[in-house]
């Protein structure tokens, strides 16, 4: 087994391309990704024509790494927090993205970081996010779930986005028992031994289908306009 690595390429799954599919075309937009980890949206973003992208993330350690995998002119990268975006002109963005992000806010602030984002929005502005489904098993399959790890259903997710004046266009869903069982192995392989999971190829074939294929249960995709 490899020795685990944030490398874009190594953790390119099925639900970042599910994530990039949702956000449509992005060909000059300008765009704010929050959480931006890696790089690994901010290279999609490139690579398909983004006017300008911007990346911010609270960890250091992301912004470090995401500097050294992503070296364009049109990409910049900011510690910022969602929770606070002033450093950002209103009705500036064209798209803002938040993947995994949203279940990561202290409880209860959603609604105060989806104002922000309708803030510097433009007018015809779009939102795209991931989080996790409130099913069943993607709650007891979680090891994080356990620890506080939030999951959103479609009314919650409903209810935040109305309070934040946003206007829900689409939710769709992804992933499966394959997405679960990879993450499981995840946080075994790359705590206990700092090492890929085992059949990681297989895997990542058997999750890209689970959430390209639009059948899934795992992960809540939302599309909403200012």
């Amino acid at each position: 087994m490899k020795k685990y690595s944030d490398s874009i390429e190594e953790r390119l799954t099925g639900r970042h391309k599910k994530c990039m599919e949702f956000c449509g075309d992005i060909k000059d937009k300008k765009i704010l990704n929050i959480g931006c980890y890696n790089g690994w949206f901010e290279k999609f973003a490139i690579e398909n024509g983004c006017l300008e992208i911007i990346g911010i993330d609270t960890n250091e350690d992301n912004l470090v790494n995401v500097k050294t995998q992503v070296k364009d002119k049109r990409a910049k990268f900011f510690k910022a927090s969602i929770l606070d975006l002033s450093q950002f002109g209103t009705n500036y963005f064209d798209l803002v993205t938040m993947f995994d992000v949203l279940e990561h806010l202290p409880k209860n602030k959603e609604t105060i970081a989806l104002s922000e984002i309708k803030r510097v929005l433009k007018s015809d502005g779009k939102l795209v996010i991931s989080t996790p489904n409130n099913s069943l098993f993607s709650k007891i399959l979680d090891p994080a779930w356990y620890l506080g790890h939030r999951h959103y259903s479609k009314d919650s997710i409903v209810k935040i986005f109305s309070e934040a004046g946003l206007k829900l266009k689409k939710i769709d869903y992804g992933g499966g028992f394959h997405e679960l069982f990879s993450m499981i192995l995840l946080y075994f392989f790359k705590w206990g031994f700092k090492r890929e999971i085992p059949f990681k190829s297989w895997f990542e074939r058997k999750r890209e289908e689970e959430y390209l294929n639009n059948n899934g249960f795992v992960t809540l995709f939302v599309r909403a306009n200012k």
